[in-house]
C-alpha cells in the first residue's frame, strides 16, 4: 500500500510505503507460532519454578518412606528449596532425631529388663530343683517357661524394627521346607504344599521365626497345618493354612494386635501370650510386606505373608 501527502508548507510530497498481506488468513500461521513460542517459554519457565519447589518436597516424602522402613540416620536429608520447604525439612530432621534418640532409649530399657528378668528366672529354675513334689516341681518349670518365651517374644517384637543384620537373597521355596522339616522331625502334622522357586532379598532368621509362629497357630489351634509357596505377579504368597474352625470374620482384623488371643480366658493351655500373629505381622511389614488373614471357603483359617519379589 502506498499512501502520499502534499505537504502545506512545501510543494513535497510525503509518500510511504507499507506492505500488506494479500490474503488477511495468512497473518493466522505467524499468530499460532508466536502464540505457541510464548507458551513454550512460559511453560518453561513454570517448570523450572515447580522443579524447585516440588524436588525437595519429593525428596522429603522418599525420606519418609525411607525412615519407616530402616529408621537409619545416616540418610538424611539437607534442607534446600523455598523458605516454607527449608522449614518443614528442618522440623522433620529434629523429629527423626527424636524419634532415633527415643527408640535408642527404648531398647536399651528393653535389653536391660530382658537381663534383669531372664537372670532370676534362670536361677529360679534352678532353686525349684530343690522341691520335692514332682508334680509342682513340672507346674513351676513350666510356669517359668511360659515367662521366659513371652519375655523372649515382647523383646523381638521391639527390636523387630530395627533389624541388625542387612537382608540376603534367600531361596524361599528352601527356606520354608527347611522350617517345615523341623515340625515334621518333631512329628507334628505339618504338610508342604506347592513352593515354586523364587528368590527374595530378606532376613532368613527373621522369616523362620513369623513362619514359624504361624505354624504353630496353626497346629495350636486348627490341629493341622499346610505351607505353600505361590508367585503372585510382583508378590510371593507364603501360605499357611489350617482346618479348624476358623475365627469370625469380624475378629481377624484385630486378631494381629499385641496380647489379642481368640481365646478371652488367657488360659496358658491353650495358647500362648497373644504375640505370635503380632510378631509375625512387624516381620512382614519390616520386609515391605503385609500377613493378611482370611477364613477359607472350605473351612479352616488361612494366613498369608505376602512380600514384594
Amino acid at each position: 500500500m502506498i499512501a502520499g501527502a502534499r505537504l502545506a508548507d512545501r510543494n513535497k510530497w510525503l509518500v510511504a510505503r507499507v506492505w500488506m498481506p494479500g490474503d488477511v488468513r495468512e497473518l493466522i500461521w505467524p499468530l499460532i507460532l508466536q502464540t505457541m513460542l510464548i507458551y513454550a517459554v512460559l511453560v518453561a519457565v513454570l517448570a523450572l519454578v515447580m522443579r524447585r519447589i516440588t524436588r525437595p518436597l519429593w525428596r522429603l516424602t522418599k525420606r519418609v518412606e525411607s525412615f519407616a522402613q530402616s529408621r537409619d540416620m545416616a540418610e538424611r536429608i539437607e534442607p534446600e528449596g523455598p523458605e516454607d520447604v527449608r522449614r518443614l525439612i528442618t522440623a522433620h530432621n529434629a523429629m527423626e532425631s527424636r524419634i532415633a534418640s527415643m527408640l535408642d532409649e527404648k531398647d536399651v530399657m528393653l535389653g536391660a529388663i530382658g537381663h534383669d528378668l531372664k537372670t532370676p528366672l534362670a536361677a529360679l529354675r534352678v532353686r525349684i530343683e530343690s522341691v520335692p513334689d514332682e508334680a509342682e516341681r513340672a507346674k513351676m518349670a513350666s510356669t517359668i517357661e511360659d515367662i521366659t518365651h513371652s519375655l523372649d517374644d515382647i523383646l523381638s517384637l521391639a527390636r523387630v524394627g530395627r533389624p541388625g543384620d542387612p537382608p540376603e537373597r534367600t531361596e524361599l521355596s528352601a527356606l520354608i521346607a527347611s522350617v517345615v522339616e523341623e515340625y515334621q522331625d518333631m512329628e507334628k502334622p505339618v504338610a508342604l504344599g506347592e513352593a515354586g522357586r523364587i528368590v527374595v532379598a530378606l532376613r532368613p532368621t527373621w522369616l523362620r521365626r513369623a513362619l514359624r509362629n504361624l505354624i504353630d497357630n496353626a497346629v495350636r489351634y486348627g490341629g493341622n497345618a499346610s505351607v505353600s509357596l505361590q508367585q503372585d505377579g510382583q508378590s510371593a504368597r507364603i501360605r499357611v493354612d489350617d482346618d479348624g474352625p476358623g475365627n469370625p470374620d469380624g475378629d481377624l482384623g484385630r486378631m494381629t494386635d499385641p496380647f489379642t488371643r481368640g481365646d478371652p480366658s488367657r488360659n496358658k493351655g491353650t495358647g500362648g501370650a497373644g504375640l505370635g500373629l503380632a510378631l509375625a505381622r512387624a516381620i512382614a511389614e519390616q520386609h515391605g510386606g503385609e500377613l493378611v488373614l482370611a477364613n477359607r471357603p472350605e473351612g479352616g483359617l488361612r494366613a498369608e505373608i505376602v512380600l514384594p519379589v
